[in-house]
């Protein structure tokens, strides 16, 4: 590996390390501590549904920081937009370690999400600015399998410091991790020339933006489509919510049962992909978008029949979608950034926002008061299957 960009203090592999090394630590953070989620809601006397703002409020805010975090590199460069985020993550992750109450945590984990947010977008563009070539290929590849990688290690990680230390030890944890990226963002030299840019205003860029999304918004197959990347994506963050509830509390599985469902939902979306790769041979992204829809109203069907019986079962009647939500966004995504250049950007944050806020929300719904969440889960599933048929039938003739 070659650094296109002089780097004074690491070498082509030191960088890509502190880089990858500082995804890896923040991505832990969005579920590592679900397993602890019943616990917390009795230690703090609250219900499910409050206790669940913290993951609303994660996840809401990381998606803020991530469409803004990119504008504001271009302008004032990506180390100091960089090491801000991993100051901000180490922060708030201080601040959830030491929360009196579910407020401050709520308050805390939109903190830690501001920085995670920005500093897995700066991941991405530090590793662009930085290789070419092969070595670009090389070292995006690698980073973007850290995506896959994080949620399968979290709930393993989780558990284990729920069951030693309990869940304000996960935070301290995090606090610890917060404070290497700091280290780690320090090490690295700006890779990009803002100076390029000084004379252009944030602000201007931010309405740059705007104008692009309403022109991309005009375009009624665009917009189904991006709002249909998030409807799918709605029982998979239902389940993250939830599923600590299910499989701890009503199924009474231990900590390490629950990290191997949990993983297997997740270890089955990776695969997904693949299979996206491979019907994309010979199908239209039409085509593959009614697969998905079937798949998504199957899990619905499957979850009610057998979901409440057995944590297998639970899973089993979960694969379909599992495989269906991994398929819908990388064919959805290669269709809403084919646009023009000069709009390409603006697509790629407006898919991005639709559906961080849509699953965030999901988070809330899931842990509304059902009969029981399993239960719930099946109605998430279901209207998101039905939601994504409408939304076929809307914008499909552009997809």
């Amino acid at each position: 590996m070659k650094l296109a960009v002089e780097q004074r203090r690491l070498g082509p592999r030191a960088f890509f390390v502190c880089v990858m090394s500082v995804e890896l630590i923040q991505i832990l953070a969005i579920d590592m501590y679900a397993p602890a989620l019943p616990s917390m809601a009795e230690a703090f006397g609250v219900t499910a549904l409050y206790l669940n703002n913290t993951v609303f409020s994660f996840l809401l805010f990381s998606t803020l920081a991530t469409v803004l975090a990119g504008p504001i590199s271009d302008r004032f460069g990506r180390k100091p937009v960089f090491l801000s985020g991993c100051t901000l993550f180490a922060a708030g992750s201080f601040l959830c370690s030491v929360a009196p109450s579910v407020e401050v945590l709520i308050a805390a984990r939109a903190i830690e999400a501001l920085g995670c947010g920005s500093s897995i977008t700066l991941s991405a563009a530090l590793v662009q600015d930085a290789y070419k070539g092969d070595d670009l290929k090389l070292a995006m590849t690698l980073l973007q399998s850290l995506v896959i990688a994080g949620p399968v290690l979290a709930p393993f990680l989780g558990s284990f410091a729920v069951s030693h230390v309990g869940w304000r030890g996960i935070f301290w944890g995090l606090t610890v991790g917060g404070v290497v990226t700091v280290v780690l963002a320090g090490l690295i030299d700006e890779t990009y020339d803002a100076a390029a840019n000084a004379g252009k205003k944030l602000g201007a860029t931010l309405v740059s933006m705007l104008k692009g999304a309403k022109t991309l918004l005009a375009n009624r197959s665009f917009t189904a489509l991006a709002l249909f990347i998030g409807v799918t994506g709605i029982p998979f963050f239902a389940f993250i919510a939830v599923s600590p509830y299910i499989l701890l509390d009503d199924f009474g599985l231990s900590y390490l049962g629950y990290s191997f469902i949990y993983a297997g939902a997740c270890l089955t979306n990776m695969v997904a992909p693949f299979l996206y790769m491979r019907l994309s041979r010979t199908w239209y992204t039409a085509q593959i978008m009614k697969l998905v829809i079937a798949f998504v109203l199957a899990s619905a069907v499957l979850l009610a029949m057998v979901g409440s019986l057995h944590p297998a079962l639970l899973l089993a009647a979960f694969v379909p979608y599992a495989l269906a939500e991994g398929m819908a966004r990388p064919a959805a995504f290669l269709v809403l950034l084919d646009q023009p250049s000069n709009v390409v950007g603006t697509a790629s944050a407006f898919g991005n926002f639709s559906y961080g806020v849509i699953t965030a929300l999901a988070t809330v719904a899931a842990a509304f008061p059902w009969p029981t969440f399993t239960f719930g889960l099946v109605v998430l599933t279901a209207c998101s299957g039905a939601v994504a048929a409408a939304l076929y039938a809307i914008g499909h003739r552009g997809w």
